[in-house]
């Protein structure tokens, strides 16, 4: 029987690979009687795009995902592969929880485009800054017009739909 340990960070693993490893504090003289056991790890940063493609399941999209998650590669890498057009839905909720990632996945639908998902992730940023960048006008409007920041505050949170503390941070970035 082997063990293997899979990483789905999309960091460099910098934990211990061996039992001994954890214990280094721990004298030489009683590290001699401890049995090692050392990890066999697995991490999309450690593998090759050639060592991914060996998996035969969405094991394979997923690696290669989390791998290029913090890269701006990702899209490209996305739209080059057909095996993105259609990967499983557990997979795209697996990517999303590994790296934050806010893939949508449509009721029903077994399997997602991650190329479509990614460019309305894109998009969805792209508007949230529009509306940011309109708040942050408006907000410094209201105060060079001296408009109390209560008021203000009321304004963000009943046309806007901001929550309190949402419109709480808003006014403390952009009203100081």
């Amino acid at each position: 029987m082997v063990t293997v340990v899979v990483y789905f960070g999309a960091e460099e693993w910098d934990g211990p690979l061996s039992l001994r490893e954890m214990y280094s504090d721990c004298s030489e003289e009683i590290l001699r009687y401890a049995i090692d056991y050392r990890i066999n790890l697995i991490t999309p940063s450690g593998l090759s795009d050639s060592e991914i493609d060996e998996f035969q399941s969405n094991m394979r999209e997923i690696m290669r995902y989390i791998k290029y998650s913090k890269d701006k590669k990702l899209a490209r890498v996305v739209s080059q592969e057909q095996r993105f057009r259609s990967v499983d839905r557990n997979a795209v909720e697996i990517m999303n929880m590994a790296t934050g990632s806010n893939m949508k996945i449509s009721e029903g639908k077994e399997s997602v485009d991650v190329c479509i998902a990614i460019q309305e992730i894109r998009e969805e940023g792209k508007m949230e800054g529009k509306i940011e960048s309109k708040l942050e006008g408006a907000i410094i409007f209201a105060k060079e017009m001296g408009i109390p920041s209560e008021q203000v505050k009321s304004f963000l949170m009943t046309k806007y739909g901001k929550g309190d503390e949402e419109a709480e941070d808003l006014m403390e970035t952009y009203w100081n």
